[in-house]
This record gives C-alpha cells, structure tokens and sequence, in this order.
C-alpha cells in the first residue's frame, strides 16, 4: 500500500509539473517532455500489470449505439466545412498554433476567457499522429470523438441504473439525437461537447463510487478522479459547474463521505483539472471574474424575473433541446408540438414514479442510488441557468445542454421498464421519437455541401488573385483563415459582427496588409467604393462571389474606411 501511495503521489506532483511547464513555462527551462515521459513511466509501473485484465469489451449495445452515431454524422465528415466554418475557427486556430509549435500552450481559446482548450489540443494531436491538416476534418472528428466518449458515458450510467436495455435505448436517442444536440456534437461551437463528455464520466465515476459503497484507501482513485474530470470541464466552459454541483450533492447525502478523509482528493482533483484556469487568472489579473461575478443586486434582479425565465425555458428552449427547433418540418404538427412541450418534464416525472421510491429511501439511508444522479443534474442545470440567464445571449438553449444526457438517461429507464403486454408500444414511442428527431435533423445533414460552397468559392476567387491578407466580417474572415491555415489570413476588425479574434491575425494583417477588403453579400459595394474615391485610392472591384475590393493604388489603413456603412455600432455578437 506504501508503494502504490508514493507511486500515486508521484504521478500527481508529475501532472502539476505538467500543466505548469506546459502552459506557464515553469519551472524556467525545463520542458514539458520530461514530466510527461516521467508521469507515463511512473503509471506504468503503478498499473501496467493491472490495466489489461481490468479492460472488458464494450456490450453489445454500446457498439450498436456508437456504430449508429458514427453513420448518422458520416455527412458531416464527408463536408467538414459545412460544418465547422465561423465560430467552430476558434478551437481549429488553437490546434494549427500547436501544430506550428507555438508554446507555451494556450489555455483558452482567443480573446474568450471561460472557453479551455481541449478540444484544440485534441485536434492538433490527432493531426500530428495522422499528417491530416484539413482544419475543418479534424475539429469535426474531435469533436465526434468526444461525443462519443459521452455517449458511452451516458450508457454505462444507465446500465448501472436501469440495465443494458436502459442503455440501449438511451444510446439510440443520444445518437439520432435532436438537432440541436446533433448540430452541436458537430459544428466545434463552444466547448459543450467537452463538458458532455467529461461531466458524463465524472458522473459514471461517483455512480460507481455509490453503489459499490466504496470507502477508504479503496475510494481515493474514485475521488480524485471525479475531482481531475470535473476540474478539466471546468475549464473548458463555466457549465460544468452544473455536474460539480450535482457530484457535490450526491456525495455530501452519503453519509460515508462525511467520516472519510480520502473525499478530501475530490477537491484536490478538481484544483489540479482546473489549474489551468488558475494559471491563466495569475497571469491576466483574475479577469475570470467578469464571466463567473454576479452582484448581490444582480441576483436580486435575476429573482424578479425569475418567473419569466422559468416560463421561457418550459415554452422555448425544452422544446429547442427535444427536437422541435426552428424550422422542423413537422413543427405544424400539433402531436408533434406537443411532444416536443411534454418530453422532458414528463420523462422526469414517469422516471420519478418509477425510481422515487427507491431513490428517497437510499437517501434516508445516506447511501442515494445511482438512480439519483439524473435528477440531480437536471436541478443542479437548471437552477444554474435560472440563476445567470440575463440578455439575449445567456437565453441560448445551448447552456441547457446537459438536460439532454438527463432525457436520455429518463427514457432509457422509463422504456426499458418491464411494463406488462407494453413491448410493442414502448418500441412505438421510441421510434416516434427517434423519428422527429430524424425529420428534423437530416435536412441540416445533407445541406452540408451547400453551406460550404459559398466560403469554398470565395478562397479560389481570393488565391486566383494572389490575396494573402484583409480585412472583412466575422461570417468571412473566421472561414477564409481557417480554410487555407492561414495561408490567407483576414481580420474581422472590419465587421460589423464584434467577435473575438486572435492577435497573431490582428498583428499580421496590421504589417503586411491589407491586400483586400471583402464585404458582405448584403453590403453595398457602392458605399465602400465611394469611401475610397474620396480618398483618392484606385482599385479593382469583383462581386463575384462578393464584393472584393483589391489592387490598391497604395495602402489604405482600417481607420480611413471604418463606419463605410454608416454605423456606429455592432450589428450582432458572435458568441461560442
């Protein structure tokens, strides 16, 4: 037991120094290489013997399941620029910046201090071990990749819970998922993805915990790793603190965890998943606290309309999360309307007819049910967002996402239920509710060729006239520099969408530019042209496939043709 604790403690004071050295650069010259080549030797030694026999094949339905998300989004690997083109950029510039050696690493995603950086970490190591560095491919199979690691989560969960045909059908819905949540597992946008599939396994870590009343010497790995999972999703977006909550809760009703000095990793894992975030603050004077703040007279704000939010959530974004997003072909439908209003409070409310019981008396008994960690989470998300959702952009549906893991996990128990002479009206149910969510979802499928014709044409009209730097919107720039790895490198100062944006482009475009300046397809080219007239500047116009304005007869600078269209301020936000 020494042994294996000095061993443990080892790889731990390894990963600090890893996390340091690789985004910090400290301690001074030591790289990152040698905590890393030691972390891996000590874990050998730790388990090398005892990995291979603790390592099952997956069921049967969790192969089906992960076949069946694999083939369903096959259109988006086939077209990964209809999918990941604007605000998918952020994390695909991360991993390019690795790619190219830049350290130390970043920890967030430019100019967006809560976004963390897995997902660009993931995808510069996938390109370096493939040679792939079509940025779009591989933000869309990173991503992919998470998703799955979310799935399967989320199925072993309900297995524990409900049995292997819980997981079945929870499998079936998270992969024929709702658009919304299809749409998401796809486009790179933000890092909700990241928080899935991390949250998910930090819950499958606890459930594990729980039901085997693991306590103990024997609980420490169960602790710091739920710890290191819910401090890395932390990291990656602020919404994971609705799975810390829900940890936090179902491990302060066990009893056990009171009298067990071990629960005291948990929150060391979460320090060390989340130090990152801590390094970053140190560095950038707690700017964090713009995101995570809330004053007491806003809270106080936020419970006067508490009521409103609560009714928008039921009327707008549970039915958004269900599948009846905008646009649904069978939206007119009022079935379908009323499926999409009903499924997720009345699957927690069969799940708590079915599993209430049970999970009350494990509570009284301070050792709460696997079967209590949905519930948890859906309150815990829930009052999260009531508690921050403030303006049009904390509305989104997508700070909700967690509640579709939650659904997932409800149907699967409900459905699986052995409900007598109900089989073949439970496969019904399924398949009409697998059936919106496809209806709803594959038009968006096949249209990826199509979204990304567009941005497609726009870089040959731009490489055929040998431009290499400029200035344009957001909905522009972000594709174009993405698309050629910043062979061509735009900058979005131009706008009007007010968006983040690197320095590396800002500082490029600024020194050796701009060669051209790109408009929308709405803008009118006349109003730019007549800026630069009575400049006195020459230049070539092409409109095809939108207004190109290059060939100048000298340099014109950003301030000479800011507010050519006679506005003052942002249009719209681009928000990740």
């Amino acid at each position: 037991m020494r042994r294996d604790l000095l061993l443990e403690g080892a790889l731990l004071g390894c990963l600090l120094l890893l996390i340091t050295t690789w985004f910090a650069a400290q301690p001074a010259g030591l790289p990152a290489v040698v905590p890393f080549a030691v972390l891996l030797v000590t874990a050998a030694v730790r388990w090398g013997r005892m990995i291979p026999p603790m390592l099952r094949p997956p069921g049967a339905e969790t192969v089906a399941a992960l076949a069946a998300v694999c083939v369903y989004r096959l259109p988006a690997l086939i077209t990964p620029r209809g999918w990941v083109n604007r605000d998918g950029a952020y994390p695909a510039f991360v991993a390019l910046h690795l790619m190219q050696g830049i350290r130390p690493a970043p920890i967030f995603t430019e100019g967006a201090h809560y976004q963390g950086t897995l997902k660009g970490h993931l995808g510069a190591l996938i390109g370096l071990l493939t040679g792939v560095r079509d940025l779009p491919l591989l933000m869309v199979v990173t991503t992919l990749l998470l998703y799955l690691v979310f799935v399967a989560a989320t199925m072993a969960l309900v297995r524990r819970i409900g049995g292997r045909g819980a997981a079945l059908v929870a499998g079936l819905y998270l992969a024929f998922s709702p658009r919304f949540l299809t749409v998401f597992s796809l486009n790179c946008v933000g890092q909700y993805v990241d928080v899935l599939a991390l949250g998910g396994l930090a819950l499958v870590v606890v459930a594990r915990l729980v039901s085997d009343d693991r306590r103990g010497a024997d609980a420490r790995g169960s602790y710091l790793g739920a710890g290191l999972l819910l401090g890395t999703a932390f990291w990656q977006q602020p919404v994971a603190l609705a799975y810390a909550a829900a940890v936090a809760l179902a491990l302060a009703l066990r009893r056990a965890t009171w009298r067990d000095g071990w629960a005291l990793l948990l929150p060391v894992g979460a320090f060390v998943g989340g130090l990152p975030v801590l390094i970053w603050n140190a560095q950038n004077h707690w700017q964090t606290e713009d995101i995570m703040g809330r004053e007491p007279s806003e809270l106080a704000a936020q419970a006067d309309v508490l009521p409103h939010l609560v009714r928008r959530t039921l009327t707008i974004s549970f039915p958004t999360l269900s599948g009846l997003s905008p646009g649904h072909p069978w939206g007119h439908l009022w079935p379908v309307a009323v499926v999409a209003y009903v499924l997720i409070p009345g699957a927690l409310a069969l799940y708590l007819v079915l599993r209430g019981r049970e999970i009350a008396a494990s509570i009284r008994r301070g050792r709460p049910s696997p079967a209590s960690l949905p519930p948890l989470l859906l309150a815990c998300c829930l009052v999260q967002f009531w508690a921050v959702a403030a303006g049009r952009i904390y509305w989104r549906p997508r700070y909700l996402l967690p509640v579709t893991a939650v659904t997932a996990m409800h149907l699967g128990v409900v459905l699986a239920w052995q409900w007598p002479r109900a089989r073949v009206a439970r496969a019904l149910v399924l398949a009409a509710i697998l059936a919106v969510n496809v209806s709803g979802t594959w038009p968006r499928l096949r249209a990826g060729a199509e979204v990304a014709a567009p941005y497609e044409q726009l870089v040959r009209s731009l490489e055929a006239r040998q431009i290499r730097t400029g200035y344009a919107d957001f909905s522009i720039s972000a594709p174009v520099t993405m698309f050629t790895a910043e062979r061509i490198v735009f900058s979005s100062r131009l706008g009007p969408t007010a968006s983040y944006e690197s320095d590396r482009h800002t500082q490029k475009v600024a020194r050796e530019g701009p060669d051209a300046y790109v408009l929308r397809p709405d803008d009118d080219p006349e109003q730019f042209a007549a800026v630069l007239r009575s400049l006195g500047v020459s230049y070539k116009l092409d409109i095809d496939p939108v207004p190109i304005f290059y060939g100048f007869s000298r340099r014109v600078r950003l301030e000479e043709v800011a507010g050519f269209r006679g506005e003052d301020q942002p249009e719209s936000i681009s928000e990740n």
